[in-house]
């Protein structure tokens, strides 16, 4: 029995062997088309399929067939032979015929896909990309006093700071509903980094102001692309003997510029990230541990930071960026803090089981890491005393790591 079939355009013989069960190709028919190249996929009945053919069900009355190369062919033929009553033997040839043309490895990610969907509709709170997206530190109500520190500073100050650069910065950080289109000139910028490098006391309102100004779109654009104010940050962050609000002030500043810094091209349409951006954040994590630890006594630093590592993940997974060395570092910063819950404050405590399933849920090697502690993590958790939100984002943890 021979037959040509419309494989993805294209008109190929195949011949039916009764010896082999199986549809044999002959090759593709010769014969010279007519009218426009067919397109890559085929429409059928309002429809596109990478594969459309027609199945004769007897000899007399054919009908259409369509899939994709990610359908799971079992699924595509026991629909077709239920739709249409098939023998179990033209079910065979159906199958034989349809299966070498999908594609193992897509139907998998598809299904991995289409789990992940299904989870995601069934949690509350995880992934955090999908669910609430960033949180923001965006307390603007001390620039009152803010303004009076820096002035301060500014007039004890023997560099050359210009009065009308400071207004003008202090106008853009008090007009709150026109940071999405006010301006920010290079000279703000410069005196943001001259603050930056203040000593001690003085250097607290500068480090709030930048974490005011990531939430400021020309500000953070300027600012977060600036390879002086990363290194600088980074420093500040890792200083030894500084004060808890230091540390505190970096975080928050890390945490709104995570979210608020404008996405290249590369990361909104290609998964992925400059090296320059992924080497600042990991150094950035890996610097967080310092302060961010089971032992650490500071609530107000333990939460800033992880709210900042939540932050990384929710930008991982909300643009699919492959940075397995990021994901694994936040995951070895929270799963301690997850294993000894009972010393964390449950607001920190939910952003850190929040993270870690969506790290294990936006990166293999992540996933890997997290399920090796899970269980612990989730006895350690539920011990604790869990708030509403921190029991179920615990939920949706276990139904993230096929616990539930």
């Amino acid at each position: 029995q021979v037959k040509i079939f419309n494989v993805s355009g294209k008109a190929m013989v195949y011949r039916w062997s009764q010896a082999d069960m199986k549809w044999i190709l002959v090759g593709e028919a010769v014969g010279k088309g007519r009218g426009k190249p067919k397109p890559k996929k085929t429409e059928l009945e309002g429809q596109f399929y990478d594969h459309v053919t027609k199945v004769f069900i007897t000899e007399q009355q054919s009908v259409m067939l369509g899939w994709n190369v990610d359908d799971d062919p079992r699924d595509v033929v026991d629909h077709f032979a239920a739709l249409y009553s098939l023998t179990e033997d033209l079910k065979h040839q159906v199958y034989q015929f349809v299966a070498p043309k999908t594609d193992p490895q897509a139907i998998a990610a598809r299904k991995e896909r289409e789990r992940s969907e299904r989870l995601a509709r069934a949690m509350k709170h995880v992934p955090s990309w999908a669910k609430h997206g960033f949180k923001l530190f965006a307390d603007t109500s001390k620039l009152g006093p803010m303004r009076k520190r820096l002035e301060k500073s500014i007039a004890a100050d023997s560099s050359a700071l210009s009065a009308n650069t400071f207004k003008a910065l202090m106008s853009n950080m008090e007009s709150v509903s026109k940071y999405h289109s006010s301006a920010f000139s290079q000279e703000e910028a410069d005196l943001v980094k001259k603050m930056l490098a203040w000593e001690g006391t003085k250097l607290l309102p500068a480090l709030d102001a930048f974490r005011i100004l990531m939430q400021h779109a020309a500000a953070v654009s300027n600012l977060s692309e600036d390879a002086k104010v990363r290194r600088v940050i980074l420093e500040r962050l890792a200083e030894e003997g500084s004060s808890k609000h230091q540390r505190m002030f970096c975080l928050r500043g890390l945490a709104n510029m995570v979210a608020r810094r404008p996405k290249t091209d590369e990361e909104r349409k290609k998964g992925s990230a400059p090296k320059d951006v992924l080497d600042f954040f990991n150094a950035a994590v890996k610097t967080t541990a310092k302060w961010v630890h089971p032992k650490s006594s500071e609530a107000s630093v333990c939460l800033s930071g992880t709210v900042f590592l939540s932050n990384v993940v929710c930008w991982l997974g909300m643009h699919k960026i492959k940075a397995p060395d990021v994901a694994r570092s936040v995951v070895e910063v929270l799963m301690p803090l997850a294993l000894n819950a009972q010393s964390v404050n449950q607001t920190a405590l939910y952003y850190v089981v929040v993270a870690l399933a969506g790290a294990a849920m936006c990166d293999t090697t992540a996933k890997a890491l997290v399920a090796s502690q899970a269980a612990a993590a989730v006895a350690a958790v539920s011990s604790s005393s869990m708030t509403d939100a921190t029991s179920e984002a615990l939920s949706d943890f276990k139904k993230a790591l096929a616990l539930a």
